[in-house]
């Protein structure tokens, strides 16, 4: 056919594969792999925000409560009932208890109590409100607190019910005329507690190591009894709203209070912060301290020891971690011997050297001025000269030369704010196994809301974060 035409010759190229690409990719993708399980295993270098805070200089020790207690024996045997509460003041005509040597007259007043008495609605939210903070505090772990619960409680209801049962008791009495029945009065005034622990006659005079070794609560809840014998302890009377706490102390601790005639600490059960007076003293090469105190006794009523903090000062500052804390060596030079050189005017050294001939040469070497102390000592890095190095003082000081030799240390940490780091020395005020409180140093030092490096093992002193 005219016009067209066969194209016969045309030839099929063969694609040839090169097989090093594949390789290449390959490697780049276990490259890749490797990078990625390196940055996982890899710890990361975290920055830390300066701020200004305080920190108590404080320690928590756990002390004993001295008060004056007075144990009350029962004058007749039989069953028991009481008519104050855990914590109630008494007079000395107030009505306590009742031991009834039959029996008849303790199963009367139970019915007459059970069957007429009744709770006010005031009463009812105190125990419903009692019941719904104990549940919403309760862990397993303190599963021993049922019991002190419990207790409390009934001691609640008891309160309640004081005036009532008394006045049935009054009643029950005068209707009957029992013979086996003993109203007995407290005959003094003082404060009613039903626990003991056998430590009531403690005083400052018997303080003694093995008092501190067994150191929790160890009580005896006497009104849990239906029946007593002559001669048992049926109540405590504490006679006086003064009390003490004995605290044992270290030498360290010794030294810190012995001057002092009183000192604020904070009573860990109930955060309640006070100031007593305190007097220092040793028994047995052991130190001690007397905490006094003259109000809030009716709060620790049912406890016998006490942990309490012991807050000698506040001191504030900067707060930074403690793991962020470094020390650096530098050479400690006059400051006569830091001069401006360089095309930038930098501040560094005139380094006096000889070569092979003896011919002498001075050449400036930049290098910064860490610190200036009350002396106008400078410290300048020690990793940038060696021992014996010759540096000169400035023109005004005629050419004077010494011997780099004297060095210190001084604490620091690596501020990053311009993402490099860079060390700046800081003046630790107080410390704890956390953090420490520092001077705020315009010149040399931290300020507040530098960015400064948490780990400062991860990376040197110039690099780039």
């Amino acid at each position: 056919m005219a016009g067209s035409r066969k194209h016969d010759n045309v030839i099929k190229m063969k694609k040839h594969q090169n097989p090093f690409a594949g390789i290449v990719l390959i490697l780049f993708a276990i490259y890749i792999l490797v990078l990625f399980v390196q940055s996982l295993q890899s710890d990361n270098i975290s920055i830390y925000e300066v701020t200004q805070n305080k920190l108590a200089n404080d320690d928590t020790v756990k002390g004993i409560i001295l008060r004056d207690e007075k144990l009350v024996r029962a004058k007749t045997s039989g069953y028991i009932n009481y008519y104050v509460a855990e914590g109630a003041y008494v007079g000395v005509n107030t009505t306590v208890y009742s031991t009834d040597s039959s029996g008849f007259f303790n199963e009367e007043l139970d019915n007459v109590g059970a069957d007429s008495y009744s709770l006010s609605e005031s009463d009812t939210k105190i125990i419903r409100s009692a019941i719904s903070e104990y549940r919403a505090g309760f862990k397993l772990s303190d599963y021993n607190e049922i019991e002190h619960f419990r207790y409390d409680l009934e001691n609640s209801l008891l309160k309640m019910t004081t005036a009532g049962l008394l006045k049935k008791a009054n009643k029950l009495l005068k209707n009957n005329n029992q013979a086996s029945l003993n109203m007995v009065k407290a005959g003094k005034s003082g404060i009613v507690s039903f626990c003991v622990d056998g430590l009531e006659k403690t005083t400052i005079d018997t303080i003694n190591e093995k008092i501190f070794k067994n150191n929790n609560d160890n009580w005896k809840q006497l009104r849990q009894r239906k029946k007593v014998s002559k001669g048992d302890v049926v109540y405590k009377l504490i006679t006086n709203n003064n009390w003490s706490v004995v605290i044992p102390i270290t030498k360290k601790q010794y030294d810190k209070l012995y001057k002092k005639d009183n000192v604020t600490v904070v009573i860990q059960k109930d955060n309640n912060q006070m100031t007593p007076e305190i007097t220092t003293f040793t028994e047995n090469s052991r130190y001690y301290a007397k905490l006094s105190f003259t109000k809030d006794m009716l709060n620790y009523i049912d406890d016998r020891y006490l942990d309490i903090k012991l807050e000698f000062e506040q001191v504030a500052g900067l707060k930074v971690p403690v793991s962020s804390i470094i020390k650096k060596k530098f050479f400690v030079v006059p400051g006569e011997y830091i001069v401006n050189g360089g095309e930038d005017g930098s501040t560094g050294v005139m380094l006096k050297t000889y070569d092979k001939n003896g011919n002498e040469s001075l050449t400036f070497q930049k290098t910064k001025v860490y610190y200036r102390d009350e002396k106008k000592q400078c410290y300048i890095d020690a990793s940038s000269f060696t021992v014996g190095d010759i540096i000169t003082a400035n023109e005004e000081s005629d050419g004077k030369t010494i011997n780099l030799s004297r060095t210190a240390w001084l604490n620091g940490v690596y501020c990053c704010n311009d993402g490099y780091c860079n060390f700046k020395r800081v003046d630790i005020k107080y410390s704890n196994s956390e953090y420490a409180i520092v001077t705020e140093d315009e010149l040399y030092g931290l300020q507040i809301y530098d960015h400064i490096i948490l780990n400062p093992d991860l990376i040197n002193e110039n690099e780039i974060i």
